[in-house]
Parts: structure tokens; C-alpha cells; sequence
């Protein structure tokens, strides 16, 4: 139907993904752009335009999603890529994707374009309907909202990294209070995604005492009635727990030193095809 700008449905992807943290959504916008390709007319850059029309199709939704209520604490949908490798993976994890639910609809087009997909602030603002000198201001002003600095990029995934992932991975699995918290850093946050739909803690939880008896008792009911597999999440280590082959929560991890943030997503809704999910 659409021909050759099917070419450009990956990056449009990776877009529309990044900036509505859900796969169906961003989906939804992807094809929505296409029907208005199709039905424009003197189009002198097809990727300019799809490329301009999905962002403004986000930006327009993500207006719209935050004047509706979630029960409990949100997280982006998982994507499964234990198999694959995303050139873009710093700007992937669910962590990141979570961090940018600081800015605001603009701020947050803005920043990815210039800073994940280096596009040109010329090119941004002709994206995002935008003069130039705004587009610096909007990213400058992200940035700031993000804790970085200048044309810092965000911590690559590391065999280390996995390695930290699997010592942690023990530490819960034993039950051990003291040496999950040791892995923990001070600023720990566990986001648990029910959305309302299966039992999921209803509030962020920060503390290393806290996460660390959460964490414990997650894993003790999880081990006694659901199999565990260790996977990468959005480019992440992480933690899939299955019940007759059905993903029933999927945790990712952010790390540095120690464990900085837990993903939980099992609200059936954002697992029910996360593993076909191709996002790069």
C-alpha cells in the first residue's frame, strides 16, 4: 500500500517508541502517518514529511495520555531484544524512557531528535513546527530537567553491567536482606506496573530497606510458582518470569556501580506480545 516508504517505517518506529514508551501507540502513529502521506499532495521529502508527521502525532497524544488518570506507577512497555543488538540502545531501556516522563511533550521531540537521532537543530525545528533558536531553548531546558551535560551520552550496557544483573539476580533469589541491599544504590527506585489489572504495588518504592524486603519477597512468591529467565530488556539486562510458557512480569534493570532502577511491567496488556515487538 505504501511502497517504497516502507523504508523508513524502522526509524519511524524507533521515534514514535521513544516518544510514547508504547509499542501498540506508536504503532498507531506510524500508520497514521502513512494514511496522511498518502492523502497529501507536493511532498518533496517523503521521509521529511513521515518523519515530521509521526512526531507531531506523539506530541499530540502524549497531551492527550497525561490528562487521563493510571493506577499506580506507569513504565514503558517491555520490548524482548535478548536476541538482537539496537545501535540505539542507550536510549532504549525502559529506565531512560521513564526518565523522560520529566519533560514535557515539545521538550522531549526536541531532545530525542537532537540528541538520540542527531538530527540537525535546522531539521528539528522544521520537525516539531519550531524556530531554531526555540529548539536550542527546548533542549537546553531538557537537558537541565535530565541531570546532563552537554553532548553526554547515557551508560552503554556492559558485560559488567551483566554481570552486576547476575549477582543481583542471586542476591534476591536467596532472600538475603543485607547483600540485596548492598547491591542498591541510595537513590533506588522500583517502579511496579500493574496498571491496575493484576495485584502490583500502587506507589514507586525508594529506599534501599524497602526495595530490598520488596525485592526479597517478589522473588520468594515468584520462585514458588513461576519459572525464571534471565533476558535483555529494551537493551537491558533483566528478568522474565513465566507460568506455562506466559510471561507474567518482565523487570529490567538499570545499573552503574550498583542498581539504580527496577522496572516491574506485569500488566497483561503491555505483555501480551512484548516479545514480537521490533524496536530499535
Amino acid at each position: 500500500m505504501f511502497g517504497d516508504v516502507n523504508e523508513f517505517r524502522p526509524r519511524m518506529m524507533s521515534v514514535a517508541y521513544r516518544m510514547l514508551g508504547s509499542v501498540a501507540d506508536a504503532e498507531d502513529a506510524v500508520q497514521d502517518a502513512f494514511v496522511r502521506y498518502q492523502t497529501a499532495a507536493d511532498i518533496s521529502s517523503p521521509e521529511g514529511f513521515l518523519i515530521r508527521t509521526t512526531t507531531r502525532l506523539c506530541i499530540d497524544r502524549l497531551r492527550a495520555r497525561r490528562r487521563q488518570a493510571y493506577v499506580g506507577p506507569w513504565v514503558p512497555e517491555p520490548v524482548d531484544t535478548t536476541d538482537r543488538e539496537s545501535p540505539l540502545a542507550e536510549s532504549l531501556t525502559q529506565a531512560f524512557l521513564l526518565l523522560l516522563e520529566r519533560l514535557s511533550p515539545d521538550e522531549r521531540a526536541a531532545f530525542l531528535l537532537r540528541t538520540v537521532f542527531d538530527y540537525e537543530y535546522a531539521q528539528v525545528a522544521d520537525v516539531v513546527g519550531k524556530s531554531e533558536s526555540t529548539v536550542r531553548q527546548l533542549v537546553s531546558r531538557a537537558r537541565r530537567k535530565l541531570g546532563l551535560d552537554g553532548e553526554r551520552r547515557f551508560a552503554v550496557t556492559t558485560d559488567q553491567a551483566d554481570g552486576l544483573a547476575e549477582r543481583f539476580v542471586e542476591a534476591c533469589r536467596s532472600g538475603d536482606l543485607e547483600a540485596i541491599e548492598a547491591m542498591l544504590s541510595e537513590e533506588i527506585e522500583i517502579h511496579s506496573d500493574g496498571g491496575g489489572k493484576v495485584s502490583a504495588a500502587r506507589h514507586v518504592i525508594a529506599g534501599k530497606e524497602r526495595a530490598a524486603r520488596f525485592l526479597a519477597g517478589v522473588f520468594r512468591k515468584f520462585l514458588n510458582s513461576y519459572d525464571l529467565m534471565p533476558i535483555r530488556v529494551n537493551g537491558a539486562p533483566g528478568v522474565a518470569f513465566f507460568h506455562e510458557g506466559r510471561v507474567i512480569d518482565v523487570m529490567s534493570l538499570s545499573l552503574g556501580d550498583q542498581v539504580q532502577t527496577v522496572c516491574m511491567t506485569l500488566n497483561p496488556d503491555k505483555l501480551a506480545r512484548w516479545s514480537d515487538a521490533n524496536v530499535d
